[in-house]
């Protein structure tokens, strides 16, 4: 957008003006303006426009990177048109070019390609972990260009004005762009543009993408300074429109409200109020050891009913040849011809998929927490999901209990947390955006290794004068993190990634807790941990039975929620409205069991048939969020009590 292009070019020509004394910006003739990515020509073009209010006589130097021909030729026109002859436009790809020539000050600004790739992934997985695939995008990559370029081979002052996707801010990935950030500059602006538009919180964007963005202004006065840069933030809010107007009035740096950001060198380029809450300890800190879900990379092998799972195993072995590797869906890692090791403890490996008869035994069905509340049907079986973490299943055991999260993702409203018995997909928690985010509470299949920092439950029970066990900590965790209260009341410090939990309580207030946290895991794992001999039960009712139902609505005036030709009630709007992070839960239970397949396939088309245990499980739903919502009162009173 013309109005983002234009602010970028004023707050840099701003900095140039007061900070180094060209009072003509980028016509001074010391500054040299560089375009990594020259596009349509649109930052040389606004370059050229405030130089010309600036100072008539005065003409910008540029040398503008295009790697397509064809698009180099049309800058070229859009630029002569412009009365700008003699800007350098070449024709090569950007990462492999060096910048002949210098200047005093050289400028590099633009808005680089976000593209993801992989030719770089073992490289980044040795040094980044889990997180590493996140850095294989086109942006990161001229980063590290505009600052070789502009700062490590070259002495004296520069700035770098980039407009990216804003992952870098926060993601635990990029740890060692944000050093070298700090390391290479003296001052950071980062303007968070939002526009998020698959997370939790969803937001408008200027661009017509769903990947947020930032602009990010960073500059060196001089030589290298040993200092750490200084770093502001700022966050533009509001429609589409409204942000287009707050940049269309940027005419300065300070016409932005910037809050500095403190940290140590990896620490997120996020603004924060620095309050009581991040004296606390991260829920990661209590809780040390985080798993990724289950990754089937396919869906038929999971499903609603028993029965589904187990018709799609046997059409698969219907297939022959090709056609059966047309129906598994074929991945980098998992084809008919794959014999990974066994998933459970003992398991032998199976034979490939290829070498099955028609007719042949399934493997083991078994329960799987596919989403927040939402208990599926899964074939556990190595071959037929990329990466099934064998770990998890080898600790599920009877105590087990998982709790799921959006650890290095801004949470949304509802639950911070989730707890289930079962193992969980990786997209448990909303349905997407899954990570290492799944929290055992013990280490090994007997329950008798918690996953508790070796510290945490004496240090609680030294200064409480109780004894608290492994369970009792992650019942008052979960009390707080259940609480939608919590993700209210936190809003802005969850921008920043991870729950952080307080411990600095009062025994009344922790056994308060305790109490509250059983009864929520125990209502939130179906009645399956905790507390035993008790069932669940609830207003609600079946009211009409339906019979294959393929559609669903609510009626919020009669309270009824009517299933094809069936009818349940009383279903308050809080049920039906309840949601973990943009994820609806009821609407999205029922979804998975009336309509089509999200992602249509041989085996998907296989659809689940409405039974009466379906109706059962849909009855136990609506009162365990019947439970959940009866208890935020007193959930709310201990967050306030706890806080206070």
């Amino acid at each position: 957008p013309q109005q983002l292009v234009a602010a970028q070019v004023r707050l840099a020509a701003d900095v140039l003006a007061n900070c180094f004394g060209c009072s003509a910006g980028f016509g001074d003739h010391r500054v040299l303006l560089v375009d990594p990515a020259a596009g349509a020509g649109v930052y040389p073009l606004a370059a050229m426009a405030d130089t010309a209010e600036r100072c008539c006589a005065a003409a910008p130097r540029i040398v503008a990177f295009e790697a397509r021909p064809g698009a180099a030729t049309l800058v070229r026109a859009r630029l002569s048109r412009a009365g700008a002859h003699e800007v350098d436009v070449r024709v090569e790809d950007t990462l492999g070019a060096e910048l002949q020539g210098s200047a005093p000050i050289l400028v590099c600004m633009g808005n680089p390609p976000y593209r993801r790739g992989r030719a770089l992934e073992a490289t980044f997985a040795t040094h980044t972990g889990v997180h590493g695939k996140n850095l294989h995008n086109a942006y990161v990559y001229f980063w590290r260009w505009a600052l070789r370029t502009v700062f490590q081979q070259r002495e004296g002052a520069g700035l770098v004005s980039l407009v990216t996707p804003a992952s870098f801010l926060a993601g635990p990935g990029f740890g060692g762009l944000r050093a070298l950030l700090r390391q290479e500059l003296d001052e950071l602006w980062v303007l968070d543009l939002g526009g998020d538009g698959r997370g939790a919180r969803p937001s408008d964007n200027v661009f017509e993408i769903r990947s947020p963005v930032a602009v990010t202004m960073g500059v060196r006065f001089g030589c290298a300074s040993p200092d750490p840069a200084r770093v502001w933030f700022a966050r533009l809010d509001g429609t589409r429109a409204e942000k287009l107007d707050a940049l269309d009035r940027v005419r300065v740096v300070r016409d932005i409200a910037w809050r500095e950001v403190d940290g140590g060198p990896q620490a997120a380029f996020v603004g924060r109020r620095v309050t009581r809450y991040h004296s606390w300890p991260l829920l990661t800190e209590l809780f040390p050891l985080q798993l990724s879900g289950c990754q089937m990379k396919r869906t038929w092998p999971v499903a609603p009913t028993r029965a589904a799972v187990l018709q799609r195993w046997q059409t698969l072995l219907e297939f022959e040849g090709a056609d059966r590797e047309r129906a598994f869906q074929v991945t980098r890692d998992r084809s008919c011809a794959s014999t990974p090791p066994g998933l459970f403890d003992g398991a032998p490996r199976q034979p490939a998929l290829a070498t099955l008869e028609t007719g042949g035994a399934p493997p083991q069905v078994v329960r799987y927490a596919y989403r927040s509340f939402d208990r599926q049907w899964l074939l556990a079986d190595s071959r037929l999901g990329d990466f099934m973490r064998p770990r998890l299943w080898r600790m599920a055991g009877p105590r087990q209990i998982f709790l799921t999260s959006l650890l290095t993702g801004v949470l949304g409203d509802g639950p911070a947390a989730v707890a289930t018995a079962l193992v969980p997909d990786l997209d448990h928690f909303r349905g997407s955006f899954g990570g290492r985010a799944v929290i055992p509470l013990w280490l090994d299949f007997e329950g008798t290794q918690p996953n508790v920092d070796a510290r945490a439950c004496d240090v609680l029970s030294d200064r409480l004068g109780i004894a608290v066990s492994p369970e009792d900590l992650l019942a008052y965790c979960y009390a707080l993190l259940s609480s939608s209260a919590y993700a209210r009341r936190f809003h802005e410090e969850l921008l920043e990634p991870g729950p952080r939990v307080p411990v600095d309580v009062s025994v009344t207030a922790f056994a308060r807790g305790v109490e509250l946290g059983r009864e929520l895991l125990w209502f939130h794992t179906f009645g399956t941990r905790i507390l035993a001999g008790r069932a669940l039960h609830g207003r609600a009712a079946c009211i009409v039975a339906p019979s294959q139902p393929t559609c669903f609505r609510y009626d919020e005036g009669e309270q009824r929620l009517h299933l094809g030709n069936g009818m349940f009630g009383p279903v308050e709007p809080g049920l039906w409205s309840f949601g973990v992070s943009g994820l609806r839960v009821l609407p999205s239970w029922l979804g998975y069991r009336t309509l089509p397949a999200k992602h249509p396939s041989l085996l998907d088309d296989i659809r689940p048939v409405w039974t009466e245990a379906a109706t059962h499980e849909l009855l136990e739903l609506l009162w365990v969020l019947e439970g959940t919502l009866a208890l935020q009162p007193e959930l709310e009173t201990l967050l306030d009590e706890v806080v206070a």
